[in-house]
């Protein structure tokens, strides 16, 4: 789905979701309970420029934003008001869009603090009453209203098969209803505790020991709020970072071709259409034949039934391919300096004590992915990961966390199993099979493959009944979540998150993490 996540990201799960930022959540509740922690592809969910600084940044809590100036052309300086009007209205939404995310992490630290505080009062660990207020009172949706939301909202699913679509609108669903649960919650905690917010949260004079909040006379610290606020903030400034980009070289392009046409002294489309338009032929019927034949599997229908739109698609694409050549034979011959930077990956606290692992721990590059191992996208990056990792040999280190999606119904078990499985020290010897057989991750079928990779079946088997790992994914989950993971695999190279989870983009960070560290 895609709007209708959106009430899904305030999802509370007791607390305000973590992800407001306009990318689909991996899983539809938000931060859960804490649970103590024992000691000891593209996720199923770029332009260069030169080097000039771009943005000014003060106190902790201040938001960078885009430049005024963003690039010289020709000795012409390009500015946001050159921009289209609905590309600078969206620039300038960049503060405002940080400061409500930055109320709704504070709210998020403060409900934390409100069931941290309810759990010492009850004597209760913080998951059982989260299970007992919210999870054991939610029951699945009924089938008209899982019809009428899907007839409702058809066009906002990202899916097409009816099976996952039917499944997004039950997530959706019951995610409204663990939201006014929660809430609810949250309400009856704050007639008994109080809270206070004490400090301006926009103020350029925050510091990271500046109390912003106190609940039942806990502190929450500007410090608390800015590590939640690094991947939010981040995400932000990249999606205004990519509007802006993209509106720049269109703008830039069009500077170009007005001047091309002045120079010729030819009408603008004159030069459009001597350049472009009649220089489209349109595909022949072998191209499009061709075309249907290599992405058939993609394509429903027949050849006869898609000809026109094939024939269109191609057509479209030659002219903008004739587009594309123009505007770089005109960059060319022109003078563009850009100004405008891509920011920067926040580097993240990422907890690896304890967790499975390969390598060297004092290794000076660690890579840690959260994964789900009923996740297809999972599966497909382990190739990835045993492809490039072993190239490094101790000079990296790997670390795994788990993030169960909340759709996939196998997922958390599986995820308790390989716990269960790292106990005895074969961790990747069963999560491989996991991998494999995706489609039979039961409990009888967890059972089964540990009896296969050797592992003592009567401690594995009551580990699992048991749920003794159970807190460990919780764990995991909990930590997901304050890192900003609303997808998997979610990877990271000493705690800068990696965007290109290619086997190219996978070395180039690691390669980028070791001369870093003088490596």
């Amino acid at each position: 789905m895609k709007s209708l996540t959106k009430v899904a990201l305030v999802v509370l799960g007791l607390f305000l979701a973590q992800n407001s930022v306009g990318q689909s959540p991996a899983r539809r509740t938000a931060v859960r309970p804490g649970a103590s922690r024992p000691s000891g592809p593209q996720p199923e969910n770029k332009t260069t420029s030169q080097p000039t600084p771009t943005v000014a940044q003060s106190s902790p809590l201040s938001d960078t934003t885009i430049p005024t100036n963003l690039a010289i052309l020709d000795g012409q300086t390009i500015t946001v008001s050159d921009l289209a009007p609905d590309v600078a209205q969206e620039i300038g939404k960049l503060g405002a869009n940080i400061a409500e995310a930055r109320r709704e992490i504070l709210e998020v630290l403060i409900n934390t603090a409100l069931l941290e505080t309810e759990s010492r009062k009850r004597r209760m660990p913080v998951q059982e009453i989260y299970d007992l207020e919210v999870s054991k009172r939610l029951t699945e949706p009924g089938e008209a209203d899982i019809s009428q939301l899907i007839e409702a909202n058809r066009a906002q699913f990202a899916q097409t098969d009816p099976q996952e679509i039917r499944k997004d609108a039950i997530a959706y669903l019951k995610a409204q209803k663990e939201q006014k649960l929660s809430e609810a919650l949250v309400a009856r905690l704050k007639q008994d505790t109080a809270v206070a917010i004490t400090a301006d949260l926009n103020s350029p004079d925050l510091k990271p020991t500046t109390v912003v909040a106190t609940v039942g006379g806990q502190s929450i610290t500007a410090e608390n709020l800015n590590e939640r606020m690094k991947p939010i903030v981040f995400k932000l400034r990249l999606s205004a970072y990519q509007v802006t980009s993209d509106s720049l070289n269109r703008t830039i392009n069009d500077l170009l071709l007005l001047a091309e046409a002045r120079r010729r002294n030819v009408p603008p489309e004159a030069l459009i259409r001597s350049e472009i338009t009649d220089k489209v032929h349109g595909p022949t019927d072998a191209e499009v034949e061709k075309f249907y034949a290599e992405n058939k599997g993609q394509i429903k229908g027949e050849l006869s039934s898609v000809r026109y739109q094939i024939a269109n698609y191609l057509r479209e694409k030659e002219g903008q391919d004739l587009e594309r050549a123009l505007s770089e034979r005109l960059r060319k011959g022109a003078n563009i300096r850009i100004l405008l930077t891509e920011p920067e990956a926040p580097v993240q606290i990422i907890n690896t004590a304890g967790e499975p692992a390969r390598g060297d721990v004092n290794a000076p590059v660690t890579v840690v992915e959260f994964t789900d191992f009923q996740c297809p996208a999972c599966a497909a990056m382990q190739p990835v990961l045993d492809e490039v990792l072993p190239t490094y040999g101790s000079k990296v280190r790997f670390v795994v966390r788990n993030f169960p999606l909340r759709k996939h119904e196998n997922a958390r078990k599986a995820a308790e199993a390989a716990n269960a499985a790292n106990a005895q020290g074969k961790f990747f010897e069963y999560t491989a099979l996991l991998f494999k057989r995706q489609n039979a991750l039961d409990v009888p079928s967890l059972k089964k493959y540990a009896s296969e990779v050797g592992l003592d079946r009567t401690r594995f088997d009551g580990e699992l009944d048991k749920g003794v790992h159970a807190a460990d994914v919780r764990h995991d989950l909990d930590d997901g979540e304050k890192a900003g993971i609303d997808s998997t695999p979610t990877v990271f190279i000493n705690g800068v998150k990696l965007y290109d989870l290619s086997a190219e983009g996978l070395r180039a960070a690691i390669d980028k993490a070791l001369k870093k560290a003088g490596r």
